[in-house]
């Protein structure tokens, strides 16, 4: 069997890439190639990155195609000024071979084609499915980069914050940057950051930018570390407690998937988020009230875990007894089994 992979990137660096069918192909033992839409393979994964327009047409023999689309891109209106913008973007950095207007559009014709989709959430599915009812939220394999779990709740003074992620999402630490320093009044907070040290705009080739000038904007007490691997879960399991926050009025954002969170809790951190569907509901099945739709949410959250190691250490322990029970590598794997298995079901149930 040909298997053939439409990445992110051809190095297969992008957190994607890493965390998601590569992984899983590698565990299984099952070899692939870097997808090229001029050839033909028996199954080939493709995701956004790709260019959807010759994949959406993708048609040699029986070929089955699987669309893995982590993000919320049904979730941005039409009208929106970016979605507007992405389409020619992408064949303007060369991820599309031909020009085209409408990535919203591109994306639902590639769901059309697809014999199945990969998402991230049950929110994600619901709004994939009326285009492809193949559908399976799986979220990202976590256990390369959780080679240390936190096991002393105690802290001092500075109380110190972590997070880990894109440096283009340092942003939307412009959501909490107030309650960060009304807390820092009370309380000294130092805020780890684990990224990368620069990186570009512009569908992440153009106007270099340092991580370290868009922190400061948001928060003064910042320390970076440049993102490693083996270095995520040292860093972040040294300190107290991690935070996630995400804009609620961006769809596209606040739909993201509890992947973020669920890491954190894999090495055993307390953890407050913004109160998007996905962390809201990690949080219910946790029987944690650790979610923010305000700043004074945001204040409360916070104080209780710095004032309280008991409430830290139950809220580490409990998080991780859930990630490690519903979001393990074998629950994983076997959920992305589930995916070939139905293409082997759809194939049989089609005429010759």
């Amino acid at each position: 069997m040909r298997m053939g992979y439409a990445p992110y990137s051809p190095d297969l660096s992008p957190p994607a890439d890493r965390r998601r069918f590569p992984f899983y192909a590698r565990q299984r033992g099952i070899d692939f190639e870097i997808a090229n839409p001029e050839s033909a393979y028996d199954i080939v994964v493709v995701t956004p990155r790709a260019d959807l327009r010759a994949w959406s047409s993708y048609r040699p023999g029986r070929a089955r195609v699987v669309f893995d689309m982590v993000d919320s891109y049904l979730a941005i209106a039409r009208w929106d000024p970016k979605a507007i913008l992405r389409g020619p973007a992408k064949f303007l950095a060369g991820e599309a071979r031909h020009p085209f207007h409408s990535y919203r559009r591109s994306i639902e014709r590639m769901l059309q084609r697809a014999d199945a989709t990969t998402c991230a959430t049950p929110e994600q599915a619901a709004a994939i499915s009326p285009l492809c009812p193949n559908v399976h939220p799986i979220l990202d394999f976590q256990s390369e980069v959780v080679a240390q779990v936190k096991g002393d709740y105690r802290a001092g003074s500075p109380f110190h914050l972590v997070w880990e992620g894109l440096a283009t999402n340092v942003r939307w630490f412009g959501e909490v940057g107030p309650a960060l320093t009304e807390v820092d009044r009370r309380h000294p907070l130092v805020l780890h950051l684990i990224t990368t040290l620069e990186y570009r705009e512009f569908v992440q080739r153009y106007w270099r930018r340092q991580t370290s000038r868009i922190a400061a904007r948001h928060f003064e007490n910042v320390r970076l570390h440049q993102w490693s691997e083996d270095r995520v879960s040292v860093v972040a399991t040294a300190c107290d407690a991690a935070v996630i926050p995400l804009p609620l009025d961006h769809p596209f954002v606040s739909g993201k998937p509890e992947n973020k969170l669920i890491g954190f809790w894999r090495m055993g951190l307390p953890t407050v988020t913004s109160s998007t569907p996905a962390y809201t509901r990690a949080m219910t099945e946790a029987g944690q009230d650790l979610a923010c739709a305000t700043h004074d949410d945001w204040i409360d959250r916070l104080l209780r875990l710095i004032d309280d190691e008991e409430a830290r250490r139950v809220a580490g322990q409990t998080g991780r007894a859930l990630a490690e029970q519903r979001y393990g590598d074998d629950r994983l794997l076997e959920a992305w089994d589930g995916v070939f298995e139905s293409l082997t079901a759809r194939s049989r149930s089609q005429p010759a």
